[in-house]
């Protein structure tokens, strides 16, 4: 008997020593939480749209699979308002309705958002959730100011968002508004004869006690973990302009939204303290969200969240190595660098012909910039084929049919278009639409004279190289080996160098040269030559010969050579 009772007292101490927030929630599973199969689905780092297209397919093959609960575990510091948007929306139509969100251990700004859309909120101890108010930062530039009516006109769907997702899950609307805007001041009372706390802004504050409220210097409201004590209910929410239905749909045990207070309630309520400031963004911790009645339970890890779900596994859907890929391959930065490979491999194909080598390196960039974002929708393929045609229209220009070069302004102009348009996935009218333009034609444009330079570069060392001799399989040749590889041409003999000889086309840069009433491949040292003009012979390769433009000859003028005998 003894013993038992020491066995006893033994497992009494060792379940409190190691007793777990959690512990409340393992005494009953509520049914509407109950699963079997429980899916996590991390999102960690900053959100955008390969974030929301990534949860769309991981939450479908989460229920294939069988999982009758999502828990969205939150680390972010937050991210894209349209992509966080389209979460909310996935996670409120297709979604499945047991789906919780888990802060672990941080969920900011869009992860605030994204957590109040779920029917339930957990974090870890120590978590943190909140500052959600929009911002604009420009690549390269950092945060810019947004003027009164773009900020409103930004925040408008996500107060409406965070609105909407209060009426559902009840949560008092003011709150959730402090998280987005700032100006919001709110304090928390408490019943005197109960367990039934409110949120009161300062005006309805005034029309109970017939004063102001008291302001505090901190944002902590004292004895937090009384507040959030099981034994006392949740807040009874207030909705504003809420519709004339029952609007919640989870989680079991909400209150009724109530209805504004009044004087002839002043003896019944006291204050506690203010819990929103006008000049901060609402920041709560884990146990300031459990007593504000917007965290539902803590939960630290894997093992803890399978008891909390009351579930007989968890299995974790991760975003795929193509994903995190995408979201790589779609940053500004690499996208600059894509365009610099693009356009100067198509510059050095075009003055170096044969260099296959070129030609693929621009190929492959062209894909990655048009084609990675098309796979997950935030481009469309018509911007590959405007970026291909032009392209098309330029080579055309410079080495078929030289004709003055509009068609390669043309082609020039359907490269740029293509390429801003692949930044574009919003309605251009839109703040965020603007905004995506702007970093589409600043990334272009540094791309651009990036390029510039890069050929400028290249120019003076690329067609001297043992690599470019190489890439075009060609070997330089001197003017002694030149007459032999011609002859094994058909050409008798080669010119010396310095000889002046007559364009047969135009050379942009690339064309061809009269030499024995034979043209032959040639490209020019500096300025494009006109048909017909005087060139001087500079160097001479196997397969094309460099020349350049006679000094102070008109060439507009055509000029008929002398016959060479070599």
């Amino acid at each position: 008997m003894r013993s038992a009772v020491i066995l006893g007292c033994a497992v009494a101490l060792w379940a409190g020593a190691t007793r777990e927030p959690i512990s409340r929630a393992q005494v009953a599973v509520p049914a509407q939480r109950q699963a079997t199969l429980v899916a996590v689905l991390p999102v960690h780092g900053e959100i955008d749209e390969v974030t929301a297209r990534s949860l769309e397919r991981r939450v479908e093959q989460a229920v294939q699979d069988g999982a009758t609960a999502i828990v969205i575990e939150l680390n972010t510091p937050g991210g894209d308002a349209y992509g966080t948007l389209q979460i909310c929306h996935l996670i409120k139509t297709q979604f499945p309705a047991n789906t919780v969100a888990w802060v672990h251990p941080n969920a900011y700004s869009a992860g605030a958002i994204i957590a109040l859309a779920c029917r339930e909120i957990i974090m870890s101890e120590g978590a943190a959730m909140g500052d959600a108010a929009p911002i604009q930062g420009v690549p390269g530039v950092g945060l810019t100011p947004l003027p009164a009516t773009e900020r409103a006109k930004i925040e408008a769907p996500i107060i409406s968002e965070v609105a909407d997702s209060a009426r559902r899950r009840g949560y008092d609307e003011g709150l959730v508004r402090s998280f987005v805007r700032l100006g919001s001041e709110l304090w928390l009372l408490r019943k005197k004869d109960s367990t039934q706390r409110a949120i009161v802004d300062r005006d309805e504050y005034h029309a109970i006690f017939g004063e102001d409220p008291p302001t505090q210097a901190t944002n902590r409201v004292p004895a937090w973990a009384d507040l959030a004590d099981g034994a006392i209910e949740p807040i009874a929410p207030l909705f504003t302009g809420t519709r004339s239905r029952d609007v919640l749909e989870s989680p079991e045990g909400m209150p009724t939204p109530r209805v504004r207070l009044a004087a002839q309630e002043r003896d019944a309520w006291q204050l506690v303290g203010q819990v929103a400031f006008a000049d901060q963004l609402l920041v709560v911790r884990t146990d300031e969200a459990e007593a504000l009645s917007l965290c539902r339970g803590t939960v630290n890890d894997d093992r803890e969240l399978k008891a909390w779900m009351g579930a007989s596994s968890v299995v974790r859907y991760s975003e795929t190595w193509s994903e995190h890929a995408v979201r790589f391959l779609t940053s500004w930065p690499v996208r600059i660098v894509l365009v610099i490979v693009l356009i100067v491999g198509f510059a050095l194909e075009a003055m170096i012909p044969g260099g296959f080598l070129f030609g693929a390196a621009a190929t492959v960039a062209l894909l990655l910039l048009i084609g990675a974002p098309a796979l997950v929708g935030m481009a469309q393929w018509w911007e590959l084929v405007a970026v291909l045609v032009g392209l098309a229209l330029v080579a055309l220009d410079i080495v078929v049919i030289p004709v003055g070069g509009w068609i390669a302004v043309l082609g020039g102009a359907m490269v740029l278009a293509g390429l801003v348009s692949s930044f574009v996935t919003r309605d251009i009218s839109s703040v965020e639409g603007q905004r995506q333009l702007l970093v589409g034609i600043g990334t272009t444009l540094a791309g651009l004279f990036g390029s510039a330079a890069a050929i400028w570069a290249l120019w003076r060392y690329i067609p001297e190289s043992k690599f470019a001799r190489r890439a075009t399989l060609q070997e330089a040749a001197t003017t002694r080996a030149g007459p032999a590889l011609l002859a094994a041409e058909g050409v008798p003999d080669s010119p010396g160098v310095g000889t002046v000889l007559s364009a047969a086309t135009d050379l942009r840069p690339s064309g061809k040269v009269l030499w024995q009433r034979r043209p032959i491949d040639a490209r020019t040292t500096g300025d494009y030559v006109n048909a017909g003009a005087r060139v001087r012979l500079v160097r001479c390769l196997a397969g094309e010969w460099e020349v350049e433009a006679v000094p102070d000859a008109d060439h507009t003028t055509p000029w008929t050579p002398q016959e060479h005998t070599g």
